[in-house]
């Protein structure tokens, strides 16, 4: 039988601590990180500074003890637990003769979304197009930037998809950096039917008699995005299985007293090493974490004081009564999250919290 979502992480990490075998507790484990085995990126997809950012953050506030919102981005003002970047995997359409009709650049774009499960509700869905380094001392043309819903299949042959719905038309100084667009209501509408999800339609065009002044050959200016042109799509979402209110409450601190006997109910040290396990090759932060564990005897003198509950207590008790009632055990009694920033089967880069994956403290229960 298997556990419990809430106990997997803290199951593999003991098994990890008494050497017990580890195929069935890691496939438990990946399951819980949301992915059907362990993966073998084809390649590494760059991270964007967002990311980071977040990742870095998370990663501030858990070491001052400032727990956040694990539910809520603020960087991002959305609520979710689940941040992806999924990589662009369509492909540049290559016109009979370049550069006709001052179109620049036409691309499909196409973004895999099988990875989100159907229980995780979405919050975000954002474009980012990046069309190069911003540079203000090489200023090219002005060109025209149109986005379209692609409608039916792109057929072999066919010089350009057939586009649908234009949901964006803007005009830009090239090179402009990083653009971004509002997907929302068009990834819901793939997530609902999956069978829509025909990719975007993306043109470029240099718009003729509006350069900054500076003379330019177009070809020069095509080839040169075409080289530095990078498409994804930044997706959250929300797991509310995974973002219930939490009814654990940190107990009132009671004194213990000094006792030298190393035997009794209390934290021991353990760090997640993930180059030890193999995962290294697509965890990319944090190289590892300090998980701890729980271990040590709760004899019935001493309960009051091992951070004990009080049906532990009771049950300390009539363990001294009866010896056939098991003895209370040494077990978390306050536990914490971290947050892992890791790369799927899909080539997504992922971000994503998880919750009792930090022994703080231990107790009799």
């Amino acid at each position: 039988m298997l556990l419990s979502s809430p106990l997997l992480p803290l199951a593999f990490l003991l098994t990890l601590a008494v050497g017990q075998t580890l195929q069935l507790q890691e496939y438990d484990f990946l399951q819980f990180l949301g992915l059907d085995k362990m993966t073998l990126p084809r390649t590494f997809q760059p991270v964007p500074s967002i990311l980071n950012k977040i990742f870095q953050d998370w990663e501030a506030a858990a070491t001052a003890g400032d727990w956040q919102d694990l539910c809520y981005v603020k960087e991002l003002g959305v609520y979710g637990n689940l941040l992806r970047l999924v990589p662009d995997q369509g492909f540049f359409l290559y016109l009979k003769k370049p550069f006709q009709d001052d179109y620049c650049l036409q691309k499909l774009l196409y973004f895999n979304l099988s990875a989100i499960k159907a229980k995780e509700q979405l919050t975000m869905a954002q474009l980012r197009l990046d069309l190069g380094s911003n540079s203000y001392y090489n200023l090219g043309p002005e060109l025209e930037l149109a986005l379209s819903v692609v409608q039916e299949p792109h057929k072999w042959g066919q010089v350009t998809p057939t586009p649908g719905r234009r949901f964006a038309l803007q005009s830009i100084l090239w090179p402009q950096g990083a653009l971004r667009f509002s997907l929302q209501d068009v990834v819901q509408g793939w997530n609902s039917n999956p069978q829509k999800n025909l990719g975007l339609f993306l043109e470029i065009m240099v718009q003729e008699g509006r350069g900054s002044g500076v003379n330019f050959q177009l070809e020069d200016i095509c080839t040169r995005l075409r080289r530095s042109f990078h498409a994804s799509l930044l997706v959250v979402t929300l797991n509310p299985e995974q973002c219930q209110p939490s009814s654990r409450k940190r107990r009132a601190a009671i004194p213990v007293p000094k006792v030298s006997c190393k035997n009794l109910c209390h934290r021991h040290q353990l760090f997640i090493n993930f180059k030890d396990l193999g995962w290294h090759k697509w965890v990319i932060a944090p190289k590892g974490f300090m998980a701890n564990y729980c271990h040590g005897d709760c004899p019935f003198s001493l309960t009051t004081y091992l951070n004990s509950s009080n049906y532990a207590f009771m049950q300390a008790l009539m363990h001294e009564v009866d010896p056939e009632v098991p003895q209370a055990t040494c077990i978390p009694t306050k536990l914490s999250p971290i947050s892992i920033l890791y790369q799927d089967n899909n080539d997504n880069v992922i971000l994503r919290h998880y919750e009792d994956m930090v022994v703080d403290e231990c107790g009799c229960g």
